[in-house]
């Protein structure tokens, strides 16, 4: 995938490592993330693909896929936690669309779908950041 850097006007970029250590904690209503693909696959597919929903279901009204971006084009040797992943609802796709119900209606909808994926996830880096922040004046 050919990223157009000029099409992303506010994105989230985190490494690997972080974001497995973000995920493992990540649970919302039964709900649960994780690295469905094998990093060191990155390097051959510039993508990682991350699983939300249920990871023992595979019903589409369930879990989702999402194919996120590696920035980069290696994998420096086995050093796959040093990927670095961009989050972007331009870059960031599913895998399959899900499906929603409104008004008695089964649709499809992407956008709603990146936003149920990647704002529990955005929540939980921005815990995390200040969690680094508020530890490192304590030490200063």
């Amino acid at each position: 995938m050919e990223i157009d850097f000029d099409q992303i006007e506010l994105a989230v970029v985190v490494n690997l490592a972080t974001l497995r250590q973000v995920l493992r904690r990540l649970c919302i209503d039964g709900k649960r993330w994780w690295i469905a693909s094998d990093p060191a696959d990155a390097a051959r597919t510039l993508s990682i693909t991350i699983g939300h929903g249920d990871s023992r279901c595979t019903d589409r009204l369930n879990t989702l896929f999402f194919n996120v971006p590696v920035l980069g084009s290696s994998v420096p040797g086995s050093q796959t936690d040093s990927l670095v992943l961009l989050f972007d609802p331009s870059t960031s796709i599913a895998a399959e669309a899900g499906y929603y119900i409104e008004d008695g209606r089964v649709v499809q909808d992407s956008l709603e779908d990146f936003l149920c994926f990647f704002r529990p996830i955005h929540r939980a880096l921005i815990t995390r950041l200040q969690e680094e922040s508020q530890s490192q004046k304590g030490e200063s």
